[in-house]
């Protein structure tokens, strides 16, 4: 099922998943406790990709608990609200060649700024998360 990105709370967000460089991914942990990490991510107008490590704690909350929500940070007053409810998958295909060139394109600066290659981030973080959003909600 797509979400409708035309109403105005949904044009927000997608102009805010097509501008963002973070969000944040919510996971539920095994004692149900919602745990919240920022991401880097990729959005191609249906689902928002995510790379993770191996042993990374979402890969694990994912496998045991599909549901997520993503959100952006609000402005400085504690607005510009945008929350993304979702299903989450484990890739087990390789991500596509155009959209590994978008996602390595958009981070090129902040994975030199970690001190990696392009080849090096993605063997360090080898997981492929895809994100199907289900709802979104804001303000």
């Amino acid at each position: 099922m797509m979400i409708d990105m035309n109403t105005p709370i949904g044009q927000k967000i997608e102009q805010r998943l097509q501008q963002e460089q973070i969000i944040w991914l919510t996971t539920v942990d095994s004692r149900r406790t919602p745990q919240p990490r920022p991401v880097w991510f990729h959005w191609d107008g249906e689902t928002v990709l995510i790379f993770s490590q191996v042993k990374g704690a979402k890969v694990r909350h994912i496998a045991d608990n599909p549901r997520v929500a993503l959100n952006f940070n609000t402005d400085e007053e504690g607005g510009e609200v945008g929350v993304l409810i979702g299903e989450a998958v484990l890739l087990k295909e390789p991500v596509l060649a155009g959209r590994m060139k978008a996602y390595l394109e958009k981070y090129a600066q902040g994975i030199q700024d970690i001190g990696l290659t392009p080849e090096a981030m993605l063997g360090e973080y080898p997981v492929v998360i895809l994100v199907t959003p289900l709802a979104v909600r804001g303000f």
